[in-house]
């Protein structure tokens, strides 16, 4: 009976532990905006309010899956840090079994999020609207699809099947997709093509 009972609180502490890490893991999708590149030529942002860094999850239901290294949050997702919000459906995260560094903290081991349904990504004064969004944190790449994926930066939108915004250079590329074609609006500061 002891040794039973022994495994379930072990288990139990490898699922909260487990728990634990994925929260932290978050953390690179939700700064998504360029706070990581001010913060790294604004030295004095890194004392910032920690409350700032906190990362605030809502939704129906949690499945952790230990043996696949994922967690799933499911129904009406709200995910926010700082002034970056994510709704979705649900929001699966994927993370490596170990860490590769010794020393690394938990968001290093991760290796993917997914947002699928409804989703909405507020970020950097822009507004990111898709059927899925994934992040992959070793690229830092976050792609958008389905059709009429949008994002909104003012008066300024651009719309395509695939949208992939690369976070290091601020760079996007845009997809129509099969059945149709790339479309942009964009309000220049001076009379444009006049």
């Amino acid at each position: 009976m002891w040794k039973e009972s022994s495994v379930k609180i072990s288990t139990y502490k490898y699922a909260i532990g487990l728990f634990l890490v994925m929260i932290f893991c978050l953390a690179p999708l939700l700064a998504l905006t360029t706070q990581g590149e001010a913060a790294s030529e604004n030295p004095s942002s890194e004392t910032a309010d920690p409350e700032s860094k906190k990362i605030h999850i809502s939704a129906e239901r949690l499945i952790s899956n230990s043996a696949e290294n994922n967690a799933e949050f499911i129904g009406n997702v709200k995910a926010r840090q700082g002034e970056t919000l994510i709704i979705a459906d649900s929001l699966k995260i994927f993370f490596s079994g170990k860490s590769q560094t010794g020393g690394a903290s938990p968001a290093q081991s991760l290796e993917k999020l997914v947002a699928t349904g409804n989703v909405e990504i507020k970020f950097d004064n822009r507004l990111a609207v898709a059927r899925q969004a994934v992040y992959i944190t070793a690229q830092r790449k976050l792609i958008l699809t389905g059709p009429g994926a949008t994002v909104t930066s003012g008066d300024n939108t651009i719309t395509g099947e695939t949208i992939t915004y690369y976070r290091d250079d601020g760079r996007f590329t845009v997809e129509g997709g099969s059945n149709g074609r790339v479309k942009a609006v964009i309000l220049p500061e001076e009379s444009g093509l006049e």
